[in-house]
Parts: C-alpha cells; structure tokens; sequence
C-alpha cells in the first residue's frame, strides 16, 4: 500500500482527484479539472484525450 493511500481508492476518478490535490496542496495552486486531456468518471474516460488537441505546459493548474 502506499503511503498516502491513493492506490487504494476505489476507482481511476477517485485516485485521479486525489492526485491532483496533493500535487496543487504541495505547489500551493488550484487546478480545473476540466481541462484536463483526460478524464475519468469511475473507472471510465469520459472525454476523448485527443479532441482539442494537447496544450503544452499544465493549462489545468490556475496560479494563485
């Protein structure tokens, strides 16, 4: 189990917010998810990761 206990979230959506919290609490920045490449809703991807094309950078992450 690792040792923030992400792995052990009941799904891909679950696991993939939490992420994202603990990368934005550790840069001190919030994040709109919806900008994301892709995203999950459960356990399945609910936008194509391709359709608007990739933004170089992070264009999720808002600087506070």
């Amino acid at each position: 189990m690792a040792a923030n206990g992400i792995s052990t979230l009941a799904n891909k959506q679950l696991r993939q917010t939490a992420k994202l919290n603990l990368a934005a609490a550790k840069r001190q920045q919030t994040y709109d998810i919806t900008r994301l490449p892709t995203r999950y809703s459960a356990n399945n991807v609910v936008d194509n990761p391709n359709a608007g094309g990739l933004a170089a950078g992070r264009p999720w992450i808002s600087v506070t």
